[in-house]
């Protein structure tokens, strides 16, 4: 079903995303890792290239089920044009490949109903846990506008910046994103007092980024946070604002409270009760109006299953009728 992007989410109660696509592949296949693109050269070798199917298609199916909406990323988060020619890929569109990678899942798993975005996913240019290395906002802008243009040209209905920790170098990736014209959410890491990595409050960092950039993002998330560290971020007095609770559209949580630091290259999966996770999510629809849910480290289908079912519009539209 071609719908667009701005459109369809916009008009939505509740969408969902893929939930944690790297981490399963590590912790459930022992899959190996390019050291500079990480997955995204896998839709060149067959075997991981399955791997990859299965696991976007559990996501899609998952959603389906309760006929709601449904967000896939690209495996592109370190795919920018400087890894990709120190993975010896440089002869090769692997954003524009892994585009119609995802075009081509969507098109055999879409129905008369079903509704499936993809979206063009960016990252850091450095270390996305260590807001220290990251570019400001000019280099970033000129950095990040090549893999940008490409995940564009390629179709990508809309395009993703995630896992951002400082707002120097999220404001130059969107500048990047809106030479593109198409639209772009950008989605970051925060601390529980509702401060990204760098320390900017997210308040201003959203406040900077729509001053500064025309167009501004579609719409700001945060991942690679339980939703219990989003809840006390929200809660906080100066994150407590009208544009805040505009602006502000989703998460994809991790399955652990534990903070960045902690978590980044641990040897084993951290994972909190499930319930709680999906109770976290539920109250950030409830008390922040969120829009937009999905998975991040250490979930899996398990997680999304429940978290489908709990928020899916026909299970909001069932307490609706009940407490009537």
């Amino acid at each position: 079903m071609d719908v667009g992007f701005a459109a369809e989410v916009g008009s939505r109660a509740v969408v969902f995303t893929e939930g944690a696509i790297i981490e399963r592949l590590r912790r459930e296949f022992a899959v190996a890792f390019d050291p500079f693109i990480q997955h995204a050269g896998f839709i060149y070798e067959p075997e991981k290239k399955m791997l990859l199917e299965r696991l976007y298609a559990e996501y899609i199916l998952l959603a389906q089920k309760r006929d709601a909406p449904v967000l896939i990323m690209t495996p592109t988060w370190r795919a920018n044009p400087e890894r990709i020619e120190r993975a010896g890929l440089g002869d090769r569109d692997v954003n524009g490949d892994c585009v119609r990678f995802l075009q081509d899942i969507r098109a055999r798993h879409s129905t008369t109903s079903s509704v499936i975005q993809i979206g063009g996913l960016m990252g850091c240019r450095g270390d996305a846990y260590k807001a220290q290395d990251a570019l400001q906002m000019s280099e970033a802008h000129a950095f990040h506008g090549p893999q940008a243009a490409l995940l564009a040209e390629a179709g990508a209905d809309f395009l993703f910046g995630a896992t951002l920790p400082a707002v120097s170098e999220a404001m130059g990736l969107a500048m990047a994103m809106a030479d593109t014209g198409v639209p772009y959410i950008l989605s970051f890491v925060i601390r529980p007092n509702g401060a990204l990595l760098d320390g900017t409050l997210l308040h201003d960092a959203i406040a900077r980024i729509d001053a500064a950039v025309s167009p501004p993002p579609f719409a700001y998330m945060v991942n690679c946070v339980h939703p219990s560290i989003l809840v006390r971020a929200l809660n906080a007095a100066e994150n407590r604002t009208p544009l805040v609770r505009e602006r502000l559209m989703g998460i994809q949580g991790n399955a652990s409270a534990r903070s960045p630091e902690e978590l980044d290259g641990a040897t084993e999966l951290a994972a909190d009760d499930r319930e709680a996770w999906i109770e976290g999510m539920e109250r950030l629809r409830r008390d922040h109006l969120l829009r937009v849910f999905g998975g991040c480290c250490g979930t899996d289908d398990r997680y999304m299953a429940g978290l489908v079912e709990a928020l899916s519009p026909a299970t909001l539209q069932s307490r609706d009728v009940d407490k009537r």
